[in-house]
């Protein structure tokens, strides 16, 4: 039975139409009893639904029939309904304005559009070009050139195989070799001379039109069937060569006809679904690039959900990216799961979060463990060293020394090494021992551990060994390979001794936020430099300090190390790049000036201690995943660094206070967590007393800064403190700025 989409299936919806009344209804073909058997079921199935008429508006009734019709509507025409809504590119991987039209396409960046041209449900990958005028739609083109002004429309089969029609942008289907009917670039008739075919090999029937003319091979994938729709384009012209004509002529061939009725449907609905995933996921990861907060980049998803496959589609992409694209992708991906409750093939958020900052890790430890030194030989020129360093304090453009945010846009850090109670407490001991081997202590823990093989070094990456940094020192300088098997005792006698390696910080409470952690780190190199004679300048302990850390899996930045490392007021900078070559700018404060900070500055210890690492993750992922307040903050902190050295310099010290309280703000911004209550309790407790207030570290607890009020001491301070917070541990400590 012949069913009419018009008459059939909207009769039925009419509220006063009657079974009988349809059954009189004029069909699109004759009366026959399958007709009415068919007409049964439909009416059965919709007269229970009345239509509706719904009048939109802005709206307009839009034609188009013909293949010209629809490239001339979606590429020359397409301004005349903007008001509408409508655009070139719709669902596509290209954006902006373009001078060719796609609707649900992955046009890569190296592939080439013609003026004109359209593209739908297609794949036109790098080194594939499309000519002017033309349209492809259901097709994957790698590296094939499409002419100008042809259409090739690809499909499956149900019957097996795959095949691309090509015809001429002009071309009339149902055009006959009779009327000299137009084909690509040329004739029918034309077709068969320039091939010197019979028309037998084209039609099997009496009716000679383009529609049944049995012109396109079937291939076993597309790729065999764009190469065989490239062949009859050739054909036409009269270009195939003898090889190409008898493959032509060998292969099974389907006319438009043949292949539009024995189309494979669900075969390509899945490939139109697919491009649409590829699409989507590629979509969202370009919005993440430039820097959209994951959560509105989710909005490319429709309903901002992310299916199973392209969950899939997003892990392939992280792991064919670069360095920043890929730990974009897995962190917002891991934030998104986290959000939604979901796992995925039975993995968890945490999984995929772990993915990321492991790839951080691994990309920034390669970088700075590349120069390590290989197969050198030591000889210890001294029995004994002793080295103290200070501690610091940071106060401009903290956090934009931390990777990845560093290596991507470089890092300005203003901080200072100050001594506490009238020490410097970050103090290392090496020693040479008449045994051959090897042993750590680290005072602050009361442990102590002999190490007699290479493979117990060599093992330093468990965070909570309490001499991974001893294990770390070690195999950063070189003085133990960092892999491979040798003997310890050979390595040490050849040294000339064993060597005791001892670590403390002294009288500084855990989790202080002045960066004992990366500048004890700083004085084992310090310490070994001088135990086997060479001198080691500034740069290449820093050097050597971020191999340590990314050996001990401690993430972190660079400013902290510089800070105790090197004396004095620092203005400290990198350009982007993943291997960070830090340069030190000393701050060169008149007499007067530093008079007036060290009197005005004062350190208060919150009594509390705070967690480093849970804040790392959160800022740095705050960074990652587009958070608009993270970026701002990150943006605006180098600026304030800047200032502050300005500041101090020309000996204005209010104005450096002032600027430490904009930055104050600016880390609340970055992260809530680096306040609570009771920061908040001891400023507010002080308030009257203090011009410019700041925390030191990642916040949350440890030490605070304050500038006080001219006039204002550091007893009177100490005297409210005990005032309001009595045994609390909330207390002035004494410190100096050490600037030799």
């Amino acid at each position: 039975a012949r069913i009419s989409f018009y008459g059939d299936f909207l009769y039925p919806l009419g509220r006063e139409a009657t079974l009988e009344d349809y059954y009189l209804q004029e069909p699109e073909g004759s009366f026959t009893q399958e007709l009415l058997a068919c007409r049964t079921e439909i009416w059965d199935a919709l007269h229970s639904f009345s239509m509706g008429l719904c009048s939109v508006s802005p709206a307009e009734f839009i034609h188009f029939g013909t293949t010209r019709e629809l490239l001339a509507l979606v590429t020359e025409n397409i301004e005349d309904y903007e008001y509408l809504g409508w655009q070139r590119l719709v669902t596509a991987t290209v954006d902006g304005r373009a001078d060719f039209a796609a609707n649900n396409s992955v046009i890569e960046n190296a592939a080439s559009m013609g003026t004109g041209a359209y593209a739908e449900d297609s794949f036109v990958g790098v080194g594939a070009s499309v000519g002017a005028g033309s349209i492809v739609s259901n097709v994957r083109l790698e590296d094939e050139a499409i002419p100008a002004g042809c259409a090739l429309s690809g499909g499956w089969l149900r019957t097996g195989g795959c095949v691309v029609r090509a015809y001429g942008i002009q071309d009339n289907p149902k055009g006959t070799l009779k009327d000299e009917t137009p084909f690509l670039y040329g004739s029918l008739n034309g077709f068969l001379e320039k091939n010197g075919l019979e028309e037998d090999e084209l039609w099997d029937a009496s009716d000679r039109s383009l529609w049944t003319a049995r012109l396109y091979p079937v291939g076993e994938d597309m790729r065999q069937a764009v190469s065989y729709a490239l062949t009859v384009c050739r054909m036409s012209r009269g270009e195939a060569s003898a090889e190409e004509i008898a493959g032509w002529r060998q292969a099974r061939r389907e006319s438009l006809y043949g292949s539009f009725n024995q189309a494979d449907s669900l075969k390509l609905i899945g490939w139109r679904e697919q491009l649409r995933d590829q699409i989507l996921v590629r979509k969202f990861i370009d919005a993440l690039l430039q820097g959209e907060d994951y959560q509105d980049a989710l909005h490319v998803f429709g309903d901002g959900q992310i299916s199973e496959v392209q969950y899939r589609l997003l892990l392939e992409a992280a792991e064919k990216s670069g360095f920043f694209e890929k730990i974009r992708i897995l962190y917002s991906l891991s934030r998104y799961m986290k959000k939604q409750n979901r796992e995925y093939d039975g993995v968890s958020y945490d999984k995929i979060e772990s993915l990321c900052f492991r790839e951080i890790q691994d990309v920034v430890c390669s970088a700075n463990t590349a120069g390590l030194a290989a197969g050198k030989r030591f000889k210890a020129v001294k029995d004994e060293v002793n080295v103290k360093l200070p501690v610091r304090v940071n106060w401009g453009g903290g956090w934009t020394d931390t990777p990845p945010y560093c290596n991507e846009h470089g890092g300005v850090v203003l901080n200072a090494a100050i001594s506490l109670n009238g020490i410097l407490p970050v103090q290392v001991c090496v020693r040479r021992l008449e045994d051959f081997c090897v042993e750590f202590e680290s005072q602050d823990v009361g442990a102590f551990g002999r190490i007699v093989s290479l493979e117990e070094i060599q093992n330093c990456h468990d965070p909570f060994d309490p001499f991974a940094l001893h294990k770390a020192a070690l195999l950063t300088y070189g003085i133990v390979p960092m892999e491979g098997k040798a003997s310890l005792e050979d390595i040490l006698k050849e040294m000339g001794g064993g060597l005791y390696l001892s670590t403390q910080v002294v009288g500084v409470p855990k989790g202080s936020g002045l960066g004992t952690s990366s500048i004890l780190a700083g004085a084992c190199i310090r310490a070994l430099s001088e135990f086997v004679g060479e001198e080691l300048l500034y740069s290449g302990i820093y050097d050597k300090v971020l191999c340590m850390e990314q050996l001990m899996s401690t993430g972190g930045g660079w400013q902290d190390q510089v800070g105790g490392v090197t004396p004095g007021i620092k203005y400290i900078t990198t350009q982007p790049g993943i291997e960070q070559k830090i340069h030190v700018t000393p701050v060169e404060l008149s007499d007067a000036a530093k008079r007036e900070l060290q009197e005005r500055f004062a350190l208060i210890y919150t009594g509390q201690r705070r967690l480093a690492r849970n804040l790392l993750r959160k800022v740095v992922g705050g960074y990652l995943s587009g958070r608009r307040d993270s970026i701002l903050a990150l943006k605006n902190m180098p600026e304030l660094a800047v200032l502050m050295k300005f500041e101090l310099e020309r000996g204005d010290i209010d104005a450096f206070a002032g600027l430490l309280n904009r930055h104050w703000l600016l880390s609340q911004q970055l992260d809530a967590g680096s306040t609570n209550t009771c920061i908040d309790q001891i400023f507010l407790a002080c308030e009257d007393l203090i011009d410019g207030r700041f925390i030191a570290g990642a916040g949350g607890g440890g030490f605070m800064m304050v500038i006080l009020k001219k006039g204002i001491t550091k007893q009177q301070l100490r005297q409210r403190l005990h005032e309001v917070f009595q045994d609390s541990g909330v207390d002035v400590w004494d410190s100096e700025f050490v600037y030799e």
